[in-house]
C-alpha cells in the first residue's frame, strides 16, 4: 500500500512526522513525505492508496492549499481512496468548509480548546470497531481536544473524560466512496511513540485503505 504523508505548518512536525513515517514503514507501508503538497496537483496522486494529513495548512503559515489542490484532495477521497487525518489537521484551510466534511470534524481555531499538555486516559468506546482491534483503555501524554466541530454521521470509537465531559478522540466515516479515519491525538513525539497510539493509527490506515481504488 502506498501512502502520501503531507506535513508542515505551525506544529512540531519536524519531530512528529519522522516518527509517524517511521512506524508506518515498519508496518510495511510505502510512504512518501511532502512538505509542500505539490502531489495534490494532477496527476501526482495516481498510485496512492491513501493520503495521511499530519499538517496544518493555513494562510498564516504560508502553506495553504490552492483551489486546485483542495479540489484534488476532495476528489481523491470521494472517488474511493483513503484519508487519515491526525491531530489538528482538520484545522487546515479554515476558509474551506469542505475540509471538516472530509475529516468528519475536528479542531476549530477560536472555538476548540484543551487543558495543558499532559497525561490522561483514552477509553475504547466501541471495542467492536475495526480501528479499535487489539486495544484496551490506555494512558497517553498529549493534548486532549475539547469542543470540536463534529459532523453528522461519524462513528466515534475512542473517547476520553476531560474535566468531567466525555470528549471524542477518534472516529471514522465515509466521504463519497472513500474511507476517512480521524484522530485528535498525536501532538508531540512522546504522543506518537505511545504503542497504543501507533496501534490505533495503524488500524486506521488499514481500515482507510481497505476500500482503495488503486489498482496498480
Amino acid at each position: 500500500m502506498n501512502l502520501l504523508l503531507l506535513s508542515g505548518g505551525s506544529h512540531p512536525y519536524s519531530e512528529t512526522t519522522p516518527i509517524l513515517s517511521g512506524f508506518l514503514k515498519v508496518a510495511g507501508y510505502s510512504v512518501d513525505v511532502s512538505d509542500f503538497a505539490f502531489e495534490l496537483n494532477v496527476p501526482s496522486t495516481d498510485g496512492y492508496d491513501a493520503i495521511v494529513l499530519n499538517t496544518r495548512r493555513r494562510d498564516d503559515s504560508n502553506n495553504n492549499l490552492s483551489e486546485i489542490q483542495r479540489e484534488n484532495l476532495r476528489k481523491f477521497v470521494s472517488d474511493g481512496n483513503g484519508l487519515v487525518s491526525v491531530h489538528i489537521s482538520p484545522d487546515s484551510c479554515p476558509d474551506w468548509p469542505e475540509m471538516k466534511k472530509l475529516t468528519g470534524g475536528g479542531w476549530v481555531s477560536g472555538t476548540s480548546n484543551h487543558p495543558p499538555f499532559g497525561r490522561f486516559t483514552v477509553n475504547i468506546k466501541n471495542p467492536e470497531h475495526p480501528c479499535a482491534a487489539g486495544l484496551t483503555d490506555f494512558e497517553t501524554d498529549d493534548e486532549s481536544y475539547c469542543d470540536l466541530d463534529l459532523q453528522p454521521g461519524i462513528d466515534v470509537f475512542m473517547s476520553a473524560m476531560i474535566e468531567g465531559v466525555e470528549r471524542p478522540m477518534a472516529w471514522t466515516h465515509k466521504y463519497g466512496k472513500g474511507r476517512v479515519f480521524n484522530t485528535s491525538l498525536g501532538h508531540a513525539g512522546v504522543s506518537m511513540r505511545n504503542p497504543s497510539f501507533q496501534k490505533h493509527l495503524l488500524n486506521g490506515v488499514d481500515w482507510a485503505t481497505a476500500g482503495s481504488q488503486v489498482t496498480s
